[in-house]
């Protein structure tokens, strides 16, 4: 989240950032094919389940080592010639988000505690991810109730995998070339996501039943939630400490989201086509949005309090680089 938001513009912060986040619907797929094939093990010394773990846990320690040798901004961009890095500086001036500054500010974390901003983007996070944790994760168990096999259930993680891997793409795209529509589209993506909850609780679970696992996949939507909240709070702050404060919440976020998410699921009320799971899964987009509609407001104050101010090009170029925070910043604008 920090180095897309250290290298890219505001506008073009959608677009990048669903690139690399699309990956969750991508490795829902390739997660699925590969849980598929080592569900077919019959010997060996090890479970299935700890093959998937030992290759998971390989893949992310490469990732982490690549991560590593990545430069942090910029400035030290090993792979720019002095030139490329001058012109890859310049083109984050007119945006005010500023470039990687290595010292830590106390200030700017006592700002980004009190700002609204930060915690109305958590608990969108929070509220969003709830899905992943409860659906994403128990999926082919719940898929199992409608008379599919457990090997067959994990196969049902493909739509809703390739579904979210084209919302992110496709919100990505949109929220670089429209203005001012991220928030909109993230209340919209919420919708079939709530659609999808009600279709599975509320249709009938006969064996091979259509209706549920419709809605099943069409709850993939909440991976473009989850891309334009971390947009949104990405492409909002400005300050490097500030920057990182919003990232690290985030993560908190996205991480109590996994915790809640699980503990929805109630294998007593499976009769009852868990009610618990779907009605607090609703609550929490029902949540989002009322989220990202007081966010939204905020950010369009903010905006409006600014615009009428009088800009002076030769301060606006110079505090550009200053590190400032974006309440600091008189010409800092924020995008919706």
């Amino acid at each position: 989240m920090c180095i897309v938001s250290g290298y890219y513009t505001q506008k073009e912060q959608s677009m990048r950032q669903s690139w690399w986040f699309s990956s969750t619907g991508l490795f829902t797929i390739l997660g699925g094919a590969l849980n598929y094939g080592f569900a077919q093990i019959t010997g060996g010394a090890l479970t299935r389940w700890q093959y998937i773990y030992l290759l998971a846990g390989c893949l992310t320690f490469l990732f982490g080592i690549f991560c590593f040798f990545m430069p942090n901004s910029p400035v030290n961009a090993w792979f720019l010639t002095p030139e490329e890095r001058f012109a890859a500086v310049e083109r984050l001036r007119y945006g005010q988000t500023g470039v990687r500054c290595t010292t830590f500010k106390f200030s700017q974390v006592k700002e980004a505690i009190l700002d609204i901003k930060v915690w109305l983007v958590a608990i969108m996070m929070a509220s969003a991810y709830t899905m992943n944790g409860a659906v994403s994760g128990f999926g082919p168990l719940i898929v199992s109730t409608f008379g599919w096999t457990a090997r067959e259930s994990i196969l049902f993680q493909f739509p809703l995998g390739g579904l979210c891997f084209l919302v992110i793409l496709a919100t990505g795209f949109a929220g670089s070339r429209f203005p001012n529509i991220r928030i909109f589209m993230l209340i919209a993506c919420c919708l079939p996501v709530i659609a999808g909850c009600a279709i599975i609780w509320k249709s009938a679970w006969y064996h091979h039943a259509p209706a549920p696992v419709i809605g099943y996949s069409i709850t993939g939507f909440f991976g473009g939630v989850v891309s334009l909240i971390i947009t949104v709070g990405m492409s909002n702050v400005a300050g490097h400490t500030k920057k990182s404060f919003m990232a690290a919440t985030i993560f908190v976020a996205y991480c109590v989201g996994n915790i809640v998410g699980p503990l929805l699921v109630r294998s007593q009320s499976r009769p009852d086509h868990y009610p618990e799971l779907w009605t607090g899964l609703i609550v929490c987009y029902v949540i989002c949005i009322l989220a990202a509609v007081a966010l939204y407001f905020v950010l369009r104050r903010e905006n409006a309090k600014r615009e009428g101010q009088a800009v002076d090009e030769e301060e606006r170029a110079k505090l550009a680089f200053q590190d400032l925070t974006d309440k600091e910043n008189p010409y800092f604008r924020y995008v919706m």
